[in-house]
């Protein structure tokens, strides 16, 4: 077991890394709730998040066993996730199939999140905002992507600190930003139950599609400064898109439209 290779402290502290990302982004998301969420209620959600990362991860190893399996009838199939690393060699079909996969991973972890903040707000009587659509979902994601963090580091422990840096500028604010456009559509479809299924539907898809390219430009990042840039970009778009959904939802009250 990995625990086994570290002293208790070291452990702990490498765990602590692994968390702090997803603390520091929490403590700035819940400055956007006017009225305070309950701290257990907080605590509940961001743990159900946390765990939601293992059974995503055990469907996503499934899938991909699955995928891979396929190579005796696609012998290409197989190099898939090398060529997209290298982002060479690979024609338009293995690059199409290549996205598929991608997509599909990222909609696991997606829904996932959503599975996570949905079950345990949907029946709380403190979920009475549409704002905490937003909020609880990036509380799940957050979660999420701290059981993320704390792998990544027990895995590589001795660029621990420059691995939890990366992961808080990255890979966690990624996440948060994907829950929480999939947060606001949620929070949509509970006043608008005539449409609930197609805006919940919107929203997973869009949360899908900028998990994907994130996902894909990182993977292929190797390849340029270019491609860096497109990474910013993408991030900085993406969180002044959340912001003014946040401003949007603030307007917003639970007054059910059928």
């Amino acid at each position: 077991m990995i625990i086994a290779h570290y002293t208790l402290w070291k452990f702990t502290l490498l765990v602590a890394l692994g968390v702090a990302p997803s603390l520091i982004w929490l403590w700035y998301y819940l400055k956007k709730d006017i009225n305070p969420e309950p701290k257990r209620m907080v605590v509940k959600v961001f743990i159900f998040g946390f765990f939601s990362t293992f059974i995503a991860f055990g469907i996503e190893w499934a899938l991909i066993k699955i995928f891979l399996d396929l190579k005796t009838a696609c012998p290409q199939c197989e190099l898939i996730v090398p060529q997209l690393l290298s982002a060479s060699g690979m024609g338009p079909a293995l690059f199409m199939l290549s996205l598929i996969m991608l997509a599909t991973l990222a909609f696991v972890e997606e829904w996932m999140k959503f599975v996570a903040a949905r079950f345990e707000i949907i029946r709380s009587r403190y979920f009475d905002e549409p704002i905490d659509a937003m909020i609880y979902c990036v509380i799940a994601a957050l979660g999420f992507a701290a059981a993320e963090n704390i792998g990544y580091i027990l895995q590589n422990a001795d660029n621990a600190l420059g691995i939890a840096y990366f992961r808080f500028i990255s890979s966690t604010l990624l996440h948060t930003l994907a829950s929480a456009i999939l947060g606001y559509f949620f929070a949509l479809s509970l006043i608008h139950a005539a449409q609930r299924t197609w805006l919940v539907g919107i929203g997973l898809t869009l949360s899908t599609l900028l998990h994907t390219l994130f996902n894909f430009l990182i993977m292929t990042s190797g390849e340029g400064d270019h491609t860096l840039v497109l990474i910013m970009l993408l991030m900085v778009f993406s969180y002044f898109f959340v912001l003014h959904l946040f401003e949007r939802v603030k307007k917003l009250s639970f007054v059910r439209i059928s």
